[in-house]
């Protein structure tokens, strides 16, 4: 064989190699994609009394803080599939000893329901709470990812073609959809009893509520149209909805606030990459 026909061969491979090293990085088996975009974020003043009767309000003054409506702008992503458990959870304290339980201030409700240093076997699967936002930032660190900005979990929960109410769609809550304070079983759940939302992620409402990686600097009307905001009650936002909300609490836009510090039964997280 000629030698030009073999370098003209081992070109041709060598190109093949470099065109499969360019694809796009294998999605990680925990994670969902999701492509960024511009969208707008919040809820316009003239919708509110449209959203208010979705769900089930008979005022609009729960959802102001989803005032103005505004365009954003956000990168591809990742996004857990589902809640961190309380199994994920004991591996990172079993690894990272500075925050097992007793090792944390404030020390009365953090990991509360674990009995000693492990959380109850029946509750292995269902998403770890009591936890404060530091610990679920070190976690998150912990596996080279971080806590999702309120931005991108409103993005993610949505279907990203609809400005639909609900992860779901516009349909009303039923307790086939999601644990919330309709179906009274006024705890959490295992990760993943209730369908996905179109994208694929997991109880993006109900169950627990979500830390996000944002302070809370107000509503939307305060956040744009203010220098500074203070945030005296070192206070983040939270999105999702948990066991204990109302219809309106589960929407993709709602948005509310949770000190750093106050380890609770209705507040949780997943990561983002």
């Amino acid at each position: 064989m000629d030698t030009p026909m073999i370098n003209n061969r081992l070109s041709l491979i060598a190109l093949l190699i470099s065109l499969v090293g360019c694809s796009a990085p294998q999605e990680p088996s925990d994670m969902i994609f999701i492509e960024g975009a511009s969208f707008k974020m919040g809820t316009d003043a003239a919708d509110l009394e449209k959203s208010a009767i979705a769900a089930g309000l008979e005022t609009t003054r729960a959802l102001m803080e989803e005032v103005p409506g505004h365009m954003v702008t956000l990168d591809d992503f990742y996004l857990d599939k589902y809640d961190v458990t309380n199994d994920q959870f004991a591996q990172f304290i079993q690894a990272n000893q500075a925050w097992a339980k007793g090792n944390v201030d404030p020390k009365d409700k953090y990991l509360e329901y674990w009995l000693d240093a492990a959380p109850p076997e029946a509750l292995m699967q269902h998403p770890v709470t009591f936890i404060t936002w530091p610990s679920a930032v070190a976690y998150c660190n912990w596996m080279d990812k971080r806590l999702p900005t309120e931005i991108e979990y409103e993005w993610a929960a949505g279907d990203g073609k609809t400005r639909s109410e609900f992860p779901w769609g516009d349909a009303f809550p039923t307790n086939d959809l999601v644990n919330w304070s309709g179906n009274d079983i006024e705890t959490t759940t295992a990760v993943g009893s209730y369908p996905p939302n179109e994208r694929g992620l997991y109880d993006m409402a109900g169950n627990i509520w979500h830390f996000t990686a944002d302070p809370w600097l107000g509503s939307y009307e305060q956040m744009l149209n203010a220098a500074e905001v203070e945030n005296p009650d070192n206070r983040y936002v939270i999105r999702g909805g948990s066991f204990g909300a109302s219809a309106a609490n589960l929407r993709v836009r709602y948005r509310d606030s949770h000190r750093a510090l106050d380890a609770r039964e209705m507040v949780g997280f997943r990561c983002a990459k």
